[in-house]
């Protein structure tokens, strides 16, 4: 071979070379190294005309609400326990009919003791006005834990939605009860309830998954990490200190120099405790879990868990039940597909949501993960004998973002509710000194769904989703009851977002509140709205987004279309309807009632 041609083949190597090691420093803490071809500069918020009026407006200022989460990085440990941020919680803890917000506020050190900031409780007063009633309800009384999520549910069916707030090597369970003053407060009901583990957890899933209609628990944990000693599961704690991504300055580890930590699972008794089930329902060690959610994906009736963990397999349970107060269940994500992403490569998956996107009927995964990696839309194709998903981001257009972003709060909302899920993704760096063309604040994105196809928008988003911003859990819900999905945004060391849609009136809606007879738990129950405008499908689902509950109702856009005809089918079954019930109204649509629909608040 000619020496020139020999010169050159050497410099093709050396450059190769070159970007090989590039890809690997830039891959180092949840990605597993895949590099999409990154956006286009007009395809970056701001940089182009604008696709349509403004959906969203952040009203922060006006609501009252002055909270920011706090992670501690202050005290430089440089933990990754600082990286994971923390969730919302939107629930209508007073039953007035509006939905308040919860906050878990994250934690601080005292050297290398690991301590807990109190969370808060935001009453909604109508006309996006809150106030701050921790103290009135109780919270001040709690000692709280280094915390992350924030999953409301109604534990004891006694029609008041309770707490669960996880965080590290505690889960702490808040029950909802009277004050003998005519209010409501929440008392600590961890010790007696069951839930004592020592495990660093993330978030947390409920459903009812043995068919006995009370709400059972999946909590997720991440890994090994502390600062000395030995762990709650037998093996020694880590805190390595010589992690870099550019060679030379210190950062927050990679989540591979981490042990993942078995999950857990508890059976509701029915009577204020919990049995810890893991050992039977679990039959892995357990990945580093970050997202949970709980739904009835192949549409035989039984609530299944999916899981995303980071730089590990995402998991899906399959339930298998064949009766009541059975524990049935197999880990079939990778026969599904919808372990890992389209290269076979597990991800760096931090929230989750789940929508009939498409409108097929079926309800498709969507999962955030981290930068050089995409979303990963599992488009669902399951039978009730079979799981089975096709990865579909790059079809579905999603891909389009390029793999710039660490993704972390997810949800589906149709936005201007034209009948089709817009998607809404909350992103921020997981580490202190990312590569610059990635950063550690970053846009969040929306994305505008035109008949199953996913486009992102310019300029639509508002102010808040122009700037930047370092965002963790997200919960999306109807604040002021006008048939808007809003959102709620948490930050890492930086105010709480509140974002009102302002969409135009332009297009109508339907919205839903089902009621469970006995206040059972109806997570895995189906609604199928019928009108003008096609069939739309909802799933009512435990968990979601990362760390966060969004709005239990549904609210569903209807075009045109000023009737719809609803049909729920309950999670035992049963198949109930209710026709022409007038849009842009919620209806609660109670369980045994079919016909009776009732106007809500």
């Amino acid at each position: 071979m000619p020496s020139s041609r020999i010169r050159l083949l050497l410099i093709g190597l050396l450059v190769i070379g070159a970007g090989i090691g590039l890809t690997i420093a830039l891959g180092g803490f949840g990605g597993g190294g895949n590099v999409p071809v990154p956006p286009k500069i007009e395809d970056e918020p701001g940089s182009a005309a604008s696709t349509g009026p403004i959906w969203m407006k952040d009203v922060t200022p006006e609501t009252g609400i002055a909270f920011t989460y706090r992670n501690g990085e202050e005290a430089n440990h440089f933990a990754i326990i600082e990286s994971l941020g923390g969730g919302i919680g939107l629930i209508d803890y007073d039953r007035d009919g509006l939905l308040d917000i919860f906050v878990p506020a994250g934690g601080y050190y005292e050297g290398k003791n690991v301590l807990g900031h109190p969370s808060k409780l935001y009453r909604n007063l109508g006309g996006f006005k809150f106030q701050d009633v921790s103290t009135a309800v109780g919270l001040d009384a709690v000692k709280w834990q280094y915390s992350h999520g924030a999953a409301c549910f109604d534990y004891d069916n006694d029609g008041h939605t309770d707490i669960l707030v996880t965080g590290y090597n505690r889960l702490i369970l808040l029950h909802n009860e009277a004050d003998g003053a005519g209010g409501r407060k929440f008392v600590d009901a961890t010790p007696k309830s069951g839930l004592n583990e020592q495990l660093w957890s993330t978030s947390a899933a409920w459903g009812d998954l043995d068919g006995d209609g009370f709400a059972d628990l999946y909590v997720a944990h991440y890994g090994n990490w502390g600062f000395g000693g030995t762990g709650p599961d037998g093996k020694p704690y880590r805190h390595p200190e010589d992690c870099t991504y550019d060679g030379k300055t210190r950062d927050v580890c990679q989540p591979k120099r981490f042990e993942a930590l078995p999950h857990s699972v508890y059976k509701n008794n029915g009577n204020g405790t919990f049995t810890d089930m893991s050992k039977q329902f679990i039959a892995k060690n357990g990945g580093k879990g970050i997202g949970v959610v709980i739904a009835d994906l192949n549409a035989d009736g039984k609530p299944d868990v999916y899981v995303v963990n980071d730089t590990d397999d995402n998991y899906l349970w399959f339930n298998k039940r064949t009766k009541v107060g059975e524990w049935a269940f197999e880990e079939v994500a990778l026969l599904a597909n919808c372990a890992r992403d389209d290269r076979g490569t597990p991800n760096g998956s931090m929230g989750i949501d789940i929508s009939d996107y498409d409108r097929t009927g079926r309800g498709s995964i969507i999962v955030s993960n981290y930068e050089q990696e995409l979303p990963a839309l599992y488009n669902n194709r399951a039978t009730a004998e079979r799981m089975s998903f096709n990865y579909a981001t790059v079809v579905s257009g999603i891909g389009k973002i390029g793999g710039i972003y660490v993704n972390w709060g997810i949800g589906f909302l149709d936005a201007d509710r034209d009948g089709w899920d817009d998607l809404a993704i909350f992103n921020g760096h997981a580490i202190r000194y990312p590569a610059a063309k990635f950063g550690r604040q970053q846009a969040a994105l929306l994305l505008r769904n035109q008949k199953g196809k996913f486009s992102q928008t310019v300029g639509q988003g508002g102010a808040y989703f122009d700037a930047k911003h370092n965002a963790r859990g997200a919960a999306l819900g109807d604040l002021d009851n006008d048939g808007k999905v809003d959102a709620v945004v948490s930050h890492l060391n930086e105010p709480l977002a509140v974002l009102k849609n302002v969409s135009a009136d332009e297009n109508h809606w339907i919205g839903l509140e089902l009621a469970p007879k006995g206040n059972r738990s109806f997570v895995g129950a189906k609604v199928i709205v019928e009108s003008a405008n096609g069939t739309n499908t909802r799933y009512q689902k435990g968990g979601a987004s990362y760390g966060s509950t969004a709005d239990p109702r549904h609210v569903v856009g209807l075009g045109a279309a000023k009737t719809a005809t609803v049909k729920v089918v309950w999670p035992d079954g049963t198949t109930e309807e209710w026709k022409d019930l007038e849009a842009d109204n919620y209806w609660r649509l109670s369980e045994g009632m079919p016909g009776k629909a009732e106007k809500a608040k």
